[in-house]
């Protein structure tokens, strides 16, 4: 397979920082979008992709701003398909006791405003690092390697270190059109830092909203420059998806069934 997802990249193509804040701060321009090639091979398609969508399209409230999108050419933005699932696998190295519950709101949240249908498949050995196959057909067979959320700490993820609790992204293919396809991702959590917050009074809630955060990474949207939403980069308390991040939502989910990957 061309190619692995490095998480400090600069890319061809327009991307975002992947951040989450946990106090006002400098944004830093931390990358892990990529366009990679697939002149080594692509795996077959896979025995859920559907010829519709799993979910219903979002409808996005009125208005035109409040939202970026992480990746992008002269083609469109690069996008899941939406008529198949996105596969999710969960490291647990450094989670805290609430891991899933805090992964299953922050799910719960995202799915249905981004008109994709997210399935976590278990846990896996896989530990987060700074690079990642994209195919990685030892540990998970010959297809796309799911998502990677990997609860871990800023020993192992260096990027975590300091007021960062959270990181997100993509890898994208195009195709013979030059349409981009997201394929495989990452999420990576600062489980001691999530472990403090979820144990203060409210602190699920933001717990969830630092996952929800980069769940939105992974997914395709780049920061706000709206203080009022959830993928603004300096967030002061807000756990809902603002009308913003619904309206990049619903931009990212008007794509067709992708049946080249």
């Amino acid at each position: 397979m061309g190619g692995v997802l490095p998480l400090l990249v600069v890319t061809v193509a327009v991307t975002g920082g992947l951040l989450w804040l946990r106090e006002a701060a400098s944004e830093q321009l931390d990358h892990v979008a990529q366009i990679i090639s697939v002149a080594g091979g692509r795996p077959p398609l896979p025995a859920d992709a559907g010829l519709s969508r799993l979910v219903a399209a979002p409808l996005p409230p009125a208005g035109a701003d409040g939202y970026s999108l992480l990746l992008t050419n002269t083609r469109g933005v690069a996008a899941y398909d939406p008529c198949r699932p996105l596969h999710l696998v969960v490291s647990f190295e450094a989670a805290p006791p609430t891991a899933q519950r805090i992964l299953d709101d922050a799910i719960a949240m995202v799915s249905p405003a981004a008109g994709l249908r997210l399935v976590v498949d278990g846990a896996t050995d896989e530990l987060a690092a700074e690079e990642r196959q994209p195919m990685d057909r030892a540990r998970y067979g010959n297809r796309w390697s799911p998502a990677l959320v990997a609860w871990t700490t800023p020993e192992r993820v260096p990027t975590l270190d300091g007021s960062i609790a959270g990181m997100g992204g993509s890898v994208a293919v195009a195709d013979r059109s030059e349409r981009l396809h997201n394929v495989s991702g990452i999420v990576h959590l600062d489980g001691p830092e999530l472990t403090r917050i979820s144990g203060q009074r409210g602190g699920h809630e933001l717990a969830v909203a630092v996952v929800a955060h980069e769940l939105l990474h992974l997914i395709g949207l780049d920061h706000s420059e709206d203080p009022a939403q959830l993928m603004f980069a300096e967030n002061s308390g807000q756990t809902r998806l603002g009308d913003g991040d619904r309206r990049g939502l619903a931009a990212l989910a008007n794509v067709p069934c992708r049946r080249e990957f």
